[in-house]
């Protein structure tokens, strides 16, 4: 069971053309394409005639035609010609969703048309800032989505998992942890102050290995399955507290560097999902290598990920679990994540 009445990532924008893009996006096989203005489209991906796939169609001026008898549809998803006849069935037309570009992506609505309001676009304008170096990445992960919410908010895994990137024993040992709850978050905050940075910090800002720094990890989820993280380090960032802000939001400490990351994770069926993965820097200055560099960097962190997540989703089912205090802020999103979808079944 997926919620519906919200914006999904789709695609990057490099991904979606002129000619027809398909994509299953919470078990729903959806074909995508761009009108000559450049507008992406979204259409369920089956003709209402006989069921052909819209995906091996071709556009023609700003209609999508169908490659099995031709039946040509609008970006409002009704067909405007039957090829050999003059009247055109009423009830001929195709599910359109609303698609949206936005932060250079590509957000796709699946419920209700009429309830699909940008605004609700997950913000990250980080992404677009010429202030941070930012550069992203897609990846088909075989794993059910809610196992991948549950990697990004229980950090305790990066001592061992990205031990030679973006993990230290500090991080599960000895870190500050709170859990906030409000009615559409659960962030999980998490500092460790006055430990040597794991490698890949001390490689991007040039510290010794024992030089100790406050370090910081702010991830905050958003149904349907946006997780924004702040983190980074910077001496004395606490303010000689054993713990410091604990808000997304929160200015970046001076004197170090941090990461504005978002990770958007789109179901494609209950046990695969699409990963859109951005990571932007504010590392100064900011320039095309420093950006790559840090992308490669990170991007090495995330795809030790990738074996943990297929290796867990095989070997899932519906035997018990134990838990530990590191769960917290995965559990309180699964819960979010049902509060959500039985509000949405019970409005109807």
């Amino acid at each position: 069971m997926f919620l519906k009445n919200c914006w999904y990532v789709a695609a990057q924008p490099d991904e979606i053309g002129r000619t027809p893009f398909a994509r299953t996006i919470c078990d729903e096989p959806i074909v995508f394409w761009r009108t000559e203005a450049g507008e992406p489209v979204a259409f369920q991906d089956r003709c209402c005639h006989r069921r052909m796939p819209l995906r091996k169609g071709e556009t023609v001026g700003d209609r999508l035609r169908c490659h099995y008898h031709g039946l040509e549809f609008d970006p409002t998803g009704a067909c405007v010609r039957v090829p050999g006849q003059t009247l055109v069935p009423p009830d001929a037309r195709v599910r359109a969703y609303p698609a949206v570009q936005r932060y250079n992506w590509i957000w796709v609505w699946l419920g209700d048309p009429a309830k699909a309001d940008e605004d609700l676009i997950i913000p990250f304008p980080w992404r677009v800032s010429e202030d941070w170096g930012d550069k992203g990445a897609y990846f088909h992960i075989n794993a059910d989505y809610r196992l991948v919410v549950d990697n990004l908010l229980d950090q305790s895994h990066l001592a061992f998992v990205h031990a030679t990137t973006i993990g230290t024993a500090a991080i599960a040992e000895n870190a500050a942890i709170r859990t906030i709850r409000t009615d559409e978050t659960v962030t999980v905050a998490r500092w460790m102050v006055g430990h040597p940075a794991p490698p890949t910090y001390r490689m991007m800002a040039g510290w010794d290995a024992d030089f100790p720094v406050d370090r910081w990890a702010i991830n905050e989820f958003r149904p349907p399955c946006a997780v924004r993280l702040l983190v980074g380090a910077a001496p004395g960032a606490a303010g000689g507290e054993a713990f410091g802000f604990a808000s997304i939001d929160h200015p970046e400490p001076e004197g170090g560097f941090a990461f504005r990351n978002l990770n958007f994770i789109t179901p494609e069926t209950a046990t695969s999902c699409h990963y859109f993965w951005s990571n932007a820097c504010n590392l100064k200055p900011v320039t095309p290598e420093r950006t790559d560099l840090q992308f490669r960097q990170v991007l090495k962190a995330f795809q030790q990920d990738w074996e943990v997540l297929e290796l867990q989703q095989a070997n899932w089912d519906d035997r018990p679990v134990v838990d530990t205090n590191a769960d917290a802020g995965p559990l309180a999103a699964r819960a979010l994540i049902d509060k959500f979808i039985a509000a949405e079944i019970a409005a109807g």
